[in-house]
């Protein structure tokens, strides 16, 4: 199954700390990510397969960061 690429918006990020979080969870549900914290978004890629994107959210809200689909998401 290919890939699939979706893009995160999260509004309340606020510091390389919360960077390294957000990577942290997207990458324990088994997904890739790149945050970006000057954009406040997450490009996340992930095996639709194993892991959804529903998962990720989770994961990342689990944090306590609210999560938007953005443009050019699945």
């Amino acid at each position: 199954m290919p890939m699939v690429k979706a893009v995160l918006k999260i509004p309340n990020m606020s510091c390389k700390h919360c960077v390294m979080r957000i990577t942290k969870a997207i990458e324990r549900v088994g997904a890739k990510g790149e945050v970006t914290l000057e954009e406040k978004k997450a490009v996340v890629e992930f095996d639709p397969g194993k892991v959804t994107l529903d998962d990720i959210i989770n994961a990342i809200k689990r944090y306590g960061y609210e999560v938007e689909i953005g443009e050019g998401g699945c």
